[in-house]
C-alpha cells in the first residue's frame, strides 16, 4: 500500500493514495493526518483494495498449488491405453503393431 505524505511548499502538506488515486491537501502536519485517517477509515472501497492487495499473493500461491493437483490427477486418473493383456496379442502387428 502506497501512501505518502509530504511538505510540497510553505503552509502546505500533501497526502497521496497511490492505491485509491486520492490526493488531499492541508495547512499543517497535524490536518494532513487527520485527513488521512479520514480517508482510511472512512472508506470502504479503500478497505476492499487494501485488503486484495494483501491476499494477492496468497491468491497466486493457491492457483498454482490448484494447478499442480489437477496434472497430477490427470496422471493418476487417465484411462489406460487400450492394449490388451495377453502378450501374444501384443505381437499381433495388424492392430496393436507389435514388433
Amino acid at each position: 500500500m502506497s501512501q505518502l505524505i509530504r511538505k510540497e511548499g510553505k503552509a502546505r502538506w500533501v497526502y497521496r493514495c497511490d492505491l485509491c488515486a486520492v490526493t488531499l491537501t492541508a495547512v499543517d502536519r497535524l490536518r494532513i493526518l487527520e485527513a488521512r485517517n479520514r480517508h482510511v477509515r472512512g472508506n470502504l472501497p479503500h478497505l476492499g483494495k487494501a485488503l486484495a492487495e494483501a491476499m494477492e499473493p496468497v491468491v497466486e500461491f493457491v492457483n498454482g498449488i490448484a494447478l499442480a493437483a489437477e496434472s497430477f490427477g490427470k496422471l493418476l486418473f487417465d484411462p489406460p491405453k487400450n492394449l490388451p493383456h495377453d502378450p501374444i496379442l501384443l505381437k499381433d502387428r495388424r492392430k496393436w503393431g507389435g514388433r
